[in-house]
């Protein structure tokens, strides 16, 4: 299964398990490096600011800790350093949005990506 199909799965599943209020504004799909390996999680806020960054750090949503979390598989980020990965993510994401842009989590939010403490890429805008 290829990693756009995992994701979309994940996300299906946040959705159908916890889905956001229409409160939040702003979805955030943050990354970090885990002993386990790259992960990416999904928070959200009620307020967003394209100048400012720290938006993402007020979380007003977050699935369950069961779903909140999704491990790119060592077959897909193998040798790769974050760059690249967050690079795969922000793309498979995009496309996401693209090919689904009514999904809960995408319609009417901006969409964003990042690793933690690091500069945020707007996947979709307001």
């Amino acid at each position: 299964m290829n990693l756009t199909a995992l994701f979309s799965d994940w996300i299906t599943k946040v959705e159908k398990e916890n889905p956001p209020g229409e409160d939040i504004i702003a979805i955030n799909f943050g990354m970090l490096q885990s002993d386990k390996g790259f992960m990416t999680y999904i928070t959200g806020a009620e307020i967003y600011d394209a100048d400012d960054d720290d938006w993402a750090g007020e979380i007003d949503y977050q699935p369950s800790r069961a779903n909140k979390y999704f491990l790119l598989s060592r077959e897909i980020t193998a040798g790769l350093k974050w760059p690249k990965v967050l690079e795969i993510v922000i793309a498979t994401l995009g496309q996401l949005v693209e090919d689904e842009p009514g999904r809960l989590l995408f319609a009417g939010r901006v969409v964003t990506a990042g690793f933690d403490d690091g500069k945020l890429t707007v996947i979709k805008g307001e």
